[in-house]
């Protein structure tokens, strides 16, 4: 690995680093480490390039950091200044031994890789998905794998997570969850506004390293009015999520362990002050721990797990309907034969001839299977999706039996259209390590020409999924793509994966059997989020599908048919999306030059379009007729053109001689 001849254990490691984290002055050289791979540099505004640095391969990712300050608080921690050269020492130490740690978790996965080739070079058969399907392996993606949601959103989905639990949270913390949101801001934000000012002129500065540590050291007072909340408030929220006195957090004694850090991240300084060195996981704590405190109590364990189901159901049908409308997103469906229930729907997307199956839970990895023991990472996923998964089966079975019936959550009757595709996505509620990696290898799951393989995610990704795809067309026009990759497609989180698609749109040839997307591949995505959730400079749009063609003619009938629920515009505007940037130039030209002639002589004209080798064609008339007159036209025109090339499906769309859009679309689909 690194030409050691006899690599040390992993618990080795783990102690040289508890040890050096015990140094005297080591609090500001994890101050150092905050300030180098916990801040986003950029000036002026935020762009994909900036937020590349986050992906550097050198960064200490957040486990690693966490890790490093729950090791800290297990010895008294000493705040005396430091001679910067002692702790770029230190730091230097740090990244070292956290990098033989890192090797040691990867050995696993090599010795498996290795001893897998071997196997087939005995003419063995051994599937790759088998090498994750290890605990000792999958427990380096859960530490290092890249996060499964920004820390704005824990912030943001925190407030609505528990605003049900305001009055127990009042009784018991002494602050509803709106105080506690508006002080972890604050305190998450302060150290940045005051490194934006000093790192400029760092480099002049010889003490920089411990003007850094100043600014992650907040006091009471100031983070109370930030929060715009009474010092009494803030000081219940801080202690909240404050680590007791140290030395404390004795139960961390291995990686996998408890870590109070992860729980409690800020520390408290000998004068009292409030020390902050990493925002995210304030707000993932924030996202988390409540419903723990919550728990605790025997007398209201049971109406806090019901808002933690409700939420999760809650969240993803509101964000759905934001995108398809009120009308087309249902919770609660109860399925019936007859008296006798089949089974629920969590949350139910109809739109045209498709439909979304969402079943929804709230099952966390625990702590045995993030130490990489076999029966509890298999236990946890099947209580986590494995049982969500084939819930949405029977749900989507149940869609396409003509003798169930459907009752919505009031318990009205609810029509179900026939259905050509159904998607199963199943929601987990909290961040889940390595969720991706897990499903690839855990999962069992069926599918059919009408019943799509499942996309496993959180309620993270459908919050970014709804914000960048907010159209019924884009939306479902990605998750079939997706979908139609299974087991093609390798990739840590399937935030690498959106981010590939909105930048260079998701296309794979057919001559790949595997395509790695990296994780780096999410930075387009990860600049417009923050930009839009954020409010900072910069832009809101990623480069690439939304916005490269958006002028263009192909552009201006997606926009125009992207919220319709006709079948057949559904199926063009598919095909619209797959297109390259010759076809869609082709396609535009034919667009405006049919549209002209019609402009200049009043007559019906027309041009076709073939796409994917033949499988399918487009012909368009632009026409001044009445749509009585000119759809039995277009519909003889595509007849004609479908059985000379012989294609399965053959689309019409009539456009306007004014602009060229749409007026209507029509789909010929059979063999």
């Amino acid at each position: 690995m690194n030409g050691e001849k006899a690599a040390r254990s992993e618990q080795a490691v783990f102690d040289d680093l508890e040890t050096l984290c015990a140094t005297s002055g080591f609090v500001h050289a994890l101050a150092a480490i905050a300030v180098r791979d916990n801040m986003i540099v950029y000036a002026g505004a935020m762009t994909p390039a900036a937020m590349a640095a986050s992906y550097a391969r050198e960064r200490t990712v957040r486990t690693e950091f966490t890790t490093l300050l729950g090791l800290m608080i297990k010895h008294p921690v000493d705040f005396s200044a430091a001679d910067p050269k002692v702790v770029d020492d230190l730091v230097t130490r740090a990244s070292t031994l956290l990098e033989e740690l890192h090797d040691r978790l990867r050995q696993p996965m090599f010795d498996a890789i290795i001893g897998g080739m071997r196997a087939r070079e005995a003419g063995l058969e051994v599937p790759a998905e088998t090498i994750f399907a290890r605990g000792d392996v999958l427990r380096e993606p859960i530490f290092y794998g890249g996060e499964s949601a920004y820390s704005f959103q824990f912030l943001e989905l925190a407030l609505e997570r528990y605003t049900p639990d305001d009055g127990w949270l009042r009784a018991n913390k002494g602050f509803g969850i709106a105080e506690a949101h508006a002080v972890a801001r604050a305190t998450g934000r302060l150290p940045t506004t005051r490194l934006s000012r000093l790192l400029p002129g760092r480099r002049k500065d010889p003490d920089w390293a411990r003007n850094a540590l100043d600014a992650f050291a907040l006091t009471l007072e100031e983070i109370a009015a930030e929060a715009r909340v009474g010092t009494d408030v803030a000081q219940d929220v801080l202690d909240a999520f404050t680590a007791p006195a140290s030395p404390t957090n004795a139960e961390f004694k291995a990686l996998g362990d408890f870590n109070l850090a992860a729980a409690c991240p800020l520390v408290r300084t000998p004068d009292g002050r409030y020390l902050s060195l990493q925002s995210y996981g304030l707000y993932e704590s924030l996202y988390d721990s409540p419903f723990y405190w919550m728990h605790a109590d025997a007398g209201y364990r049971a109406e806090a797990s019901k808002h933690r189901g409700a939420f999760t159901e809650d969240f993803v049908a509101r964000r759905l309907a934001e995108v398809f409308g009120p009308a087309r997103v249902h919770r609660g469906v109860a399925i019936k034969r007859g008296t006798k229930h089949v089974t629920d729907i969590d949350v139910l997307v109809t739109f045209a001839d498709r439909a979304i199956v969402l079943p929804c839970k709230s099952k966390k990895l625990t702590l045995a299977a993030r130490k990489g023991n076999d029966l509890q990472l298999r236990s946890d996923f099947k209580k986590s999706v494995q049982d969500a998964y084939d819930q949405a089966r029977v749900s989507a079975d149940s869609l396409l039996d003509p003798s169930l019936t459907f009752l919505d959550a009031q318990g009205a009757p609810l029509a179900v259209s026939k259905l050509r595709t159904i998607y199963p996505v199943c929601v987990v509620s909290d961040s889940y390590p390595a969720l991706t990696v897990q499903a690839r290898s855990f999962l069992t799951h069926t599918a059919d020409e009408i019943v799509r393989p499942p996309i496993v995610t959180d309620v993270f990704l459908i919050d970014v999924m709804a914000e960048m795809l907010s159209s019924p067309l884009r939306l479902l026009s990605y998750i079939d793509r997706r979908v139609s990759y299974t087991g093609r497609l390798n990739s840590m989180n399937e935030h690498a994966i959106l981010g590939f698609h909105l930048s260079q749109n998701l296309w794979l040839e057919e001559e790949y059997s595997m395509a790695m997307i990296d994780d780096t591949c999410a930075t387009d995505l990860d600049a417009a989020m923050t930009v839009r959730r954020e409010g900072v400079p910069g832009s809101p749009t990623p480069d690439g599908v939304l916005t490269r063609f958006a002028r263009t003619p192909v552009g201006r009938i997606l926009a125009a048919i992207e919220h319709r629920e006709s079948v057949a515009e559904v199926d063009l505007g598919f095909l619209l999306l797959t297109l390259g940037e010759t076809a869609v130039k082709d396609l535009g030209k034919g667009l405006e030059a049919v549209a002209a002639r019609t402009r200049k002589d009043g007559r019906t004209h027309d041009f076709t379009h073939i796409f994917a080798e033949g499988e399918a064609g487009l012909t368009v008339h632009c026409s001044s007729l009445p749509n009585a007159e000119a759809i039995p036209e277009l519909r003889r025109h595509c007849e004609n053109r479908k059985y000379i090339h012989r294609a399965g499906a053959w689309h019409g769309l009539l456009v306007r001689a004014e602009d060229g859009l749409p007026k209507l679309g029509i789909e010929l689909r059979f063999p």
